[in-house]
């Protein structure tokens, strides 16, 4: 019996063994290994990755074990594979999931990410019946298919196809998905309504087009939700009650939707995420209270107002609570437990809310910026042991930063900027040994950098300009770590070669308003990307040291002292980023072959420079700004390489013959200035192609015929100048389709008829200049409802200007827009264009009927011009409701009656002209109407009242002389009027005289009139006194 149990032991043993073994003996089924080569085939995988985490496919080879290879798991029994994991690097041509996976019938996951993977899933995926785990994420699968496939797979507990190209509707069949735990579908463009899938707990839907407010109200089926991320879709509404009854709901995700109303009492929740919606309820703060578990809570980019209820700092759990860009005020909340504090861009003030900053031990990030504190840094700053990053820059602070602050061992981010700091930086500074970036720019800064600086081996950015720094630095105090480095001295003094000698990594270099020191041979240790040095007293050529700097793409030498020719080797290099504005630079602009690769934005102006245009551009340049010297000779007929332009400004210079049609081929060109030049012809027909074009200034040119209604095909258009031209014709009623328009600027030409009405249908418009052509009829009723005039505009929004923005390669260049017109008398240019800026000019035409009282609609309006025109009847009295009014001239009309005697309330009125009118009666006398000189007034033979001359004293109530002709010329009106004041006065003392001696010599007799002139005629009765 025992011989024959150990033969039976024997015989399993020499059957289950080899069979144990035959797996690891032979590897992987070749079937199997077969089915990934044609995979790896189908996906045009490279095995040469330059990122960390990419997957080595270099193993994957024919007759290899495919349990070996990179990516591939395998049973341990059955030596099937079970997993494919490959994490690829975005890069390359992508390919396709090959039919051959659904081969690997034992597959339980598969994570194929960044791997630019296109098309569709294949059908039969289906057969992976063991599949529970799928990440397809950051690839560019498209279709509505890829989502019903996934319907097939009962047994998928993850999904995640994050980041492709999935659109459509999502299939109500992922509802039949019983295990499905966690699904990823954010980054694509899908819309429709949630599955519910009772199993679900991960649900991450963002970025996508979910709408409505039926989506929320689905979250609340889905009970054992934990995570949720719906952010930046188009969801509205209020946010449902009915997610309270969430229990398990631990973050919750809804940023960048338009929702409103109040706050979930969800008892678990952690993270509140409501990050740039609607929510203005004064209740949403005080209702957090209520969230005992809240660790982290970001309501930024809302409308929230009000002060901060003291109630948040009770939240014993909270880590981090991010407010910004709301309307919050009074004090900030103080709860121990924060770490993360973000208040920015709020209406924060005075000078506790800093101190009360030093009561938050734990704090590690601190962000007050672009409130209104004022007052001085506390030292107790110095105190927070744990902070790392602190931003408080964008307020009112002043005084000398604290010696204390040096105290901050773990500081790594120190920004201050934009305050108005002034004092030393202190030497204690240099003991922040983890000081990585220090921004103090735009501040009042003064006396030295300190010495302890070359301490700070961690910082690599000193951002300081703006400043006033009063040293000449001539040998290095800052640390080699320097990478970024800015700085502004007081203009007196030097910055040498041997003060850069140290900073071997520094790859920004900024300075401002300082005398560089620097040998023109010097070879620097470092190799920059961007250099700038403006106001910094650079004579003689351009530096020859520059052309070391092989790695340079952005270079600004701006407002120094440079001559001479521009040198060649400058566009040998390949620098995208040249602005060398303002100086004396001279010759031929010569651009060599290599630099047609490299240059993005060339800012040339305000030099010397001859010659003509180059014909032949860079294929890449997007900016041309040659504005303000002294080239000649015809803008070239065929500019090659323009394709990509957005600015041109060639303004101010010497050139003639036409506007080349072929600029309509820069479809992408925004800006368009050739304005103060000799051109000639018309506005080409072609450039109704322009659909991007912002601004066109083609003023001051001789160019001639009617405004092309091509024109009216520019729907983008901004600004549009074509004044001091030889213009003629009507103004096109097509004008009415530039929407956009903001300045319309059509002065000095011939044009004549009727002002279109449908210029009323500019909303946007905020300057009209129509001055000085043979314009005729009455002003269209629609020009007073010119919707952007109609708004009372602020004072503070006037630092804001239109301008083009070109952002390539990393570059952002502004380009600023400047107007000419009539102010105050005479012409203005004004470089900036304020949103402030409300201004009419209609002077100098053939208008004529009476000015409505709808002018007062206009109640943004600055600068009101009607002068020698034919305008009559009576100034309404509407125009005092022109509260920002600042000039007004009503001059050489057919103005008659009164002068609206509330006028002078118009406290920003500081020009005025009424002249050469048909006024009458008392100028008003209250305000500062007295103020004007006699000037404003006079041509009015009826007016009388200061300011006008021997009239001051005279009563409000007498009566008006009778009217004269006012049919003769200026001067001729000009001498009548003198001689007319002369006798009117005489006439009025001899008649007093008369009055006088008859009331003495009868007293008697009017003894009873005395009581009557007293009373009526009481300045009559004073001189019977």
């Amino acid at each position: 019996m025992a011989r024959s149990t150990a033969r039976f032991l024997l015989l399993i043993t020499l059957i289950v063994i080899p069979l144990f073994l035959l797996p690891f003996c032979c590897g992987c089924f070749h079937t199997e290994r077969d089915a990934l080569l044609q995979f790896k085939a189908a996906i045009n995988y490279s095995s040469h990755s330059y990122y960390y985490f990419s997957t080595n496919l270099s193993s994957w080879e024919k007759g290899g074990d495919c349990c070996l290879w990179d990516g591939i798991s395998c049973h341990n029994t059955t030596r099937h594979v079970v997993s494919l994991e490959i994490y690829g690097d975005g890069d390359g041509d992508g390919g396709v999931i090959s039919e051959s996976l659904c081969t690997l019938t034992s597959l339980a996951t598969i994570r194929l990410t960044y791997m630019v993977l296109t098309g569709t899933l294949p059908p039969c995926l289906a057969k992976l019946s063991s599949l529970a785990v799928l990440d397809l994420s950051s690839n560019n699968l498209e279709g509505e298919t890829v989502l019903t496939t996934l319907c097939l797979l009962s047994n998928l507990t993850v999904v995640n196809l994050d980041s492709n190209q999935l659109n459509g509707t999502l299939p109500s069949c992922l509802s039949s998905l019983s295990s499905l735990i966690e699904l990823h579908l954010s980054g694509n463009g899908l819309s429709g309504n949630i599955p519910l899938s009772s199993s679900l707990s991960v649900l991450d839907l963002s970025s996508n087009n979910l709408e409505g407010e039926t989506v929320l109200t689905t979250l609340c089926l889905l009970s054992n939700l934990t995570v949720v991320n719906l952010g930046y879709n188009q969801l509205n509404g209020s946010l449902p009650s009915c997610l309270s009854s969430l229990s398990s709901l631990i973050e919750l995700h809804l940023s960048g939707n338009g929702l409103s109303g109040n706050i979930p009492l969800s008892s678990s929740l952690a993270v509140l995420d409501l990050e740039d919606n609607g929510l203005e309820d004064e209740t949403v703060l005080s209702t957090i209270c209520l969230l005992s578990n809240l660790s982290v809570v970001d309501l930024s980019g809302n409308q929230l107002n009000g002060s901060l209820p003291s109630c948040v700092g009770n939240l014993s759990s909270l880590k981090e609570l991010h407010l910004s860009g709301n309307g919050l005020s009074g004090n900030i909340p103080l709860s121990s437990s924060l770490a993360a504090l973000d208040l920015s861009s709020n209406n924060f003030e005075g000078e506790t809310a800093l101190s009360n900053i030093c009561l938050l031990s734990n704090l590690s990030e601190i962000d007050l910026s672009t409130n209104q504190l004022n007052g001085s840094l506390p030292s107790c700053l110095g105190n927070l042991s744990s902070l790392i990053i602190l931003d408080i820059h964008g307020n009112h602070l002043s005084g000398n930063i604290p010696y204390s602050l040096g105290k901050m061992s773990s500081l790594k981010y120190f920004d201050v900027y934009n305050n108005s700091l002034s004092g030393s930086i202190p030497d204690s500074f240099g003991n922040l040994s983890s000081l990585k970036a220090l921004y103090l720019y735009d501040n009042q800064l003064n006396g030295t950098i300190p010495s302890s600086f070359s301490r700070l081996s961690s910082l690599t950015d000193l951002y300081a300009d703006g400043n006033a720094f009063n040293q000449s630095i001539a040998s290095s105090v800052l640390p080699s770590s320097i990478e970024g480095l800015s700085l502004s001295l007081d203009g007196q003094h030097m910055i040498s070669e041997a003060f850069l000698h140290n900073l071997s990594k520094l790859d920004n270099l900024y300075l401002s308003n300082c005398e560089v020191n620097i040998s023109s041979t010097w070879i620097p240790s470092f190799q920059l990307g961007s250099l700038f040095m403006t106001s910094c007293k650079v004579d003689g050529q351009i530096p020859l040291w520059i052309s070391t700097q092989f790695s340079l793409l952005e270079l600004e030498l701006p407002d120094n002292n440079l001559v001479g020719e521009i040198p060649s080797w400058l566009f040998d290099m390949n620098i995208q980023y040249i602005n060398l504005t303002a100086n004396h630079l001279e010759g031929r602009l010569l651009l060599n072959s290599s630099a047609r690769n490299s240059l993005v934005v060339l800012d040339v102006s305000r030099n010397a420079l001859s010659g003509q245009i180059p014909s032949i551009w860079p294929p890449n340049i997007e900016a041309l700004l040659l504005n303000e010297n002294f080239l000649t000779g015809n803008i070239p007929q065929q500019l090659q390489g323009f394709c990509l332009l957005e600015i041109v400004n060639l303004a101010n210079n010497h050139l003639n013959g036409i506007i080349p049609p072929s600029l309509a081929n820069c479809s992408k060109l925004q800006n368009l200035n050739l304005g103060d030049n000799h051109l000639r012809g018309m506005i080409p027909y072609e450039f109704s192609k322009l659909s991007e074009l912002q601004s066109l200034l083609i003023k001051n040119n001789q160019l001639n015929g009617s405004l092309s209604p091509s024109i009216s095909n520019c729907t983008a258009l901004h600004l549009l100048d074509v004044g001091q031209n030889f213009f003629k014709g009507q103004i096109p009623k097509s004008i009415g389709n530039l929407t956009e328009l903001k300045v319309l600027a059509m002065r000095k030409n011939h044009f004549e008829g009727n002002i279109p009405a449908e210029i009323g249908q500019l909303k946007n418009l905020q300057i009209l200049d129509l001055s000085s052509n043979q314009l005729s009829g009455v002003i269209p009723y629609s020009i007073f409802s010119l919707q952007a005039m109609l708004v009372e505009i602020h004072q503070e929004f006037s630092e804001v200007h239109l301008g083009i923005r070109t952002q390539s390669l990393g570059i952002l260049y502004t380009y600023k827009i400047g107007l000419t017109m009539n102010s105050k008398g005479r012409d203005e240019h004004y470089t900036y264009i304020f949103p402030t800026m409300m201004a009419i000019d209609l002077s100098n035409n053939h208008l004529n009927g009476d000015l409505p009282s709808d002018v007062g609609k206009l109640k943004g309006l600055k600068l009101l011009n009607l002068s020698m025109n034919n305008f009559s009847g009576v100034i309404p009295n509407s125009i005092v409701q022109l509260i920002w009014l600042e000039s007004l001239d009503l001059s050489a009309n057919n103005f008659s009656g009164q002068i609206p005697p509330d006028l002078g309330s118009l406290s920003y009125l500081g020009a005025l002209d009424f002249s050469n009118n048909h006024l009458s009666g008392c100028i008003p006398q209250g305000g500062h109407m007295t103020t004007f000189n006699k000037s404003s007034y006079s041509g009015n033979p009826d007016l009388w009242c200061c300011p006008l001359p021997k009239k001051c004293s005279w009563p409000e109530f007498a009566p008006s002389p009778p009217p004269i002709s006012t049919s003769i010329n200026e001067e001729e009106q000009s001498e009548e009027s003198v001689g007319y004041d002369i006798g009117v006065g005489l006439s009025y003392v001899a008649g007093f005289t008369t009055v006088l001696v008859f009331i003495v010599l009868k007293k008697k007799y009017f003894e009873g009139v005395d009581s009557v002139l007293k009373i009526f005629f009481p300045w009559l009765h004073n001189l019977t006194l």
